[in-house]
């Protein structure tokens, strides 16, 4: 058994996933803040003896704070005095720990001019060792903004990085690897768990050689111990509850299911059948919509609802309470719980119906990945680490931070196909379907010169107010985020500004979404959620995570696709010259760094991941995007779900940068300074995710970027006028500059911006 102490990094479980491929050993992972400093002594007397090794994982902070090292500082001190060696027990610092160990040892800790994150530099090992046997550079990739600028003779240097990247007389030497004499403790400074490192098992053997030598001579009982460390520490060891009662989906009966295919002109698309429905019902929108529109999209659903249909709402700022209605109704039923997150797996696992027993009802050989199930909008504040006492509601009542609606009656569409397909899972729906069927035959193609090229044509010369960012607060912001990076408290910090613009009230939402869709912005992932009390209009880009079977049947495959680093598309860009800009090590290094976040995501809940893309320029309409994607396999039998994953990667990493949790804390703070902020520095659905849960346990969604979204009872809305937010923003790193960040951020801006003016 491994001992992993995490400082709450979010790399950790990329760790686990090395520790335990290259040792075919258990580890277990506490956070250093696990155990309180009274109970320092009984972890030391009573637990550490059952470890073959300990790992000290890295994490954002300096070495010398005990607010971010907890128990680390204190081990090392107590294994310093120790007398009986069979009570030592041999250390691997990564990063952090590391620094600790160099640290602890009366070393100095000092920051870097040059800060490196995210950036792959060859590693020279300067002789032959226990460590590194071969005295032959390898490539790993760096993380820090701290540096040992000296060690003492209690310390052997192993391995340096020069900068330039080459090793030349004048290159300057930077501390890679230790070895604290006297004591079996080693450390690295760069993060051999990186997707883009080298060597990294090889690194996690020679170590595990040196612990099983040092324990053979002088803890020996450690080979002879049978205890189940991992539930002796079960109240201390990170690890994740399921969401489900049971953790195991159970098929429920289907009553009934009402499947047609119709065929339609090939010039129609679900903007047109919206439009149809939108006229229809006296231009009041009664259905919603996710449309994908292009590569990677390839399916648009249209969810009918009616009367019958619940919606479940929840707001942090009732962080205790969930309210259930019905579609078109205001009259809510408030119910106590103790998890959202648990209360929404339970209602979907209450309707769940395998996709097998769906499909050998509707006798089709298309399979369709949304058969009915819930659509809705999940918050930026509904993620992990927000500090939720801190913010204010955006609403004269509760903001709205999670609003889904159950849709058993909708059309899906596929665009490679053409084909559509009317889809009914209420229990009598044959007059609906064959209702619809005909409504369908009537639809025609919109034509795009009667849609506004602006919203200021809808205006009717009513003024079109506009609320943005100040350049000068920003200036301060973003300096603010270069010293927390210099100072080790992040490796990214993905700041955001909220602009507002306030519209005449005749305006109707799904007239905007026309012209930011059709006219503006078309995207991959463009929706229209209109509820009583909130309204999102979407032209997304960017999938957060999806879940579906996999091939095998055994295993849920779950994707993430982070976007991290944007070039306009105009004339003057080709994909060529936005390969050359994109692939630059400020944009290597934005995306790398949220590429191995999301990996630790998925490593919580599977050994199983991939990453089958990495880093690939693609082509939008308005903008190239440098694109990764990650996949990883949930096996069916061992009790997670998709949801399990989607609850504890929220807020999206892309949108917050590395390590998560210290960054969403500083975001908070800093975002709230801007002019247009929420104050508490609420983002709102901004950052947050939009997409479906399948009654299938299929789901996909989208991170809600380009998009405007606006709630019914806007503290700012007036009696005149509606207050619609935009968020825009970009990842900062060390390698950033205020005024490319800026332009960056305001070419976002424009995609939804530009449909008003």
């Amino acid at each position: 058994m491994i001992l992993l102490i995490d400082s709450y990094d979010s790399f950790t479980n990329n760790l686990a996933n090395l520790l335990e491929d290259s040792t075919t050993q258990k580890v277990l992972t506490i956070h250093n803040d696990s155990f309180s400093p009274d109970e320092y002594e009984f972890f030391y007397g009573n637990y550490l003896k059952l470890f073959q090794f300990i790992v000290i994982g890295p994490g954002p902070g300096h070495p010398s704070l005990s607010k971010d090292v907890g128990i680390i500082s204190w081990l090392i001190q107590k294994f310093k005095l120790e007398k009986d060696k069979s009570k030592i027990v041999p250390i691997l610092g990564i990063c952090l720990g590391f620094q600790s160990l160099c640290f602890e040892f009366d070393n100095q800790v000092e920051k870097l001019i040059d800060v490196k994150h995210g950036q792959i530099y060859d590693v020279y090992p300067v002789e032959e060792s226990e460590l590194f046997p071969a005295v032959k550079p390898f490539g790993s990739v760096r993380y820090h903004s701290l540096y040992v600028p000296n060690t003492n003779d209690k310390i052997r240097p192993l391995a340096f990085c020069y900068e330039p990247n080459d090793k030349t007389a004048n290159a300057k030497e930077i501390l890679m690897a230790i070895e604290v004499n006297g004591f079996p403790f080693y450390g690295v400074q760069y993060h051999p768990e990186s997707i883009c490192s080298s060597k990294g098992s090889e690194l996690v053997k020679n170590f595990t050689a040196v612990a099983n030598n040092y324990n053979k001579e002088h803890r020996q009982f450690i080979f002879d111990k049978a205890e189940n460390t991992s539930n002796l520490l079960n109240n201390h060891a990170v690890h994740e509850d399921y969401l489900f009662k049971d953790g195991k989906f159970k098929s429920n009966e289907l009553k009934n299911v009402y499947f047609q295919k119709v065929e339609l002109d090939e010039k129609i698309d679900s903007i047109d059948v919206c439009e149809y429905f939108y006229q229809k019902n006296n231009n009041i929108p009664n259905f919603f919509l996710l449309n994908s529109a292009s590569f990677p999209g390839e399916w648009s659903i249209i969810g009918f609802p009616n009367d019958e249909c619940e919606i479940i709402t929840h707001s942090v700022d009732e962080y205790s309470k969930v309210y259930l209605s019905k579609f078109g109704s205001d009259i809510e039923e408030a119910l106590e719980v103790d998890n959202i997150w648990k209360f929404v797996a339970n209602k979907i696992q209450s309707k769940y119906i395998s996709r097998k027993e769906i499909e050998s009802r509707v006798n089709s050989s298309v399979s369709l990945p949304f058969y009915g199930g819930y659509m809705g909008i999940i918050s930026y504040e509904e993620g992990q680490h927000v500090i939720v006492n801190k913010l204010m509601s955006i609403c004269k009542d509760k903001t709205p931070d999670l609003k889904l609606i159950y849709i058993g009656r909708f059309i899906a569409f596929n665009h490679k196909s053409k084909s559509w397909f009317i889809v009914s899972i209420n229990d009598t729906d044959e007059i609906w379907g064959d209702k619809m069927a005909g409504e369908l035959s009537k639809v025609t193609k919109i034509d795009i010169e009667s849609i506004p090229l602006t919203i200021k044509e809808l205006a009717n010369n009513n003024d079109i107010n506009f609320e943005l960012p100040d350049r000068e607060i920003y200036n301060q912001q973003f300096k603010q985020c270069q010293d927390l990076l210099h100072s080790g408290d992040s490796y990214e910090l993905c700041l955001t500004t909220q602009s507002k613009i306030q519209l005449p009230s005749n305006i109707n939402s799904w007239d905007i979404y026309k012209i930011l869709t059709l006219r503006k912005n078309p995207s991959p992932y463009s929706c229209f959620m209109e509820f009583n009390d909130c309204c999102l209009i979407s032209s997304s880009p960017e999938r957060f995570l999806s879940w579906k079977d996999s091939d095998d049947q055994q295993s849920k495959l779950v994707e993430f696709r982070p976007i991290k680093g944007t070039v306009k598309n105009n004339e003057d860009t080709t994909l060529e010259k936005a390969t050359k800009i994109l692939k630059t090590p400020k944009e290597i290094g934005e995306n790398l760094m949220i590429v191995d976040l999301i990996r630790h995501d998925v490593y919580q809940f599977t050994n199983d991941v991939n990453v089958s893309q990495l880093m690939t320029v693609e082509e939008y309409k308005t903008v190239y995007q440098l694109v990764s994607v990650i996949q990883g396999k949930l096996q069916k039998n061992n009790g997670y779900s998709g949801i399990d994953l989607l609850h504890c990667s929220l807020p999206p990493g892309s949108m917050t940068g590395a390590p998560k949790k210290r960054s969403v804390e500083i975001l908070q703070e800093i975002e709230e300074q801007q002019v247009t902020s929420i104050k508490g520095g609420r983002r709102g659905l901004y950052s947050g995710v939009v997409g479906y849960w399948s009654i299938t346990d299929d789901s996909d969604w989208s991170v809600i970027i380009r998009s405007v979204f606006h709630y019914k009872q806007d503290l700012e809305n007036n009696e005149n006028k509606n207050l619609y937010r935009i968020g825009a923003g970009g990842a900062i790193t060390v390698l950033s500059e205020e005024e490319g960040e800026w332009e960056e951020m305001n070419l976002k801006l424009t995609t939804a911006l530009q449909a008003f003016k």
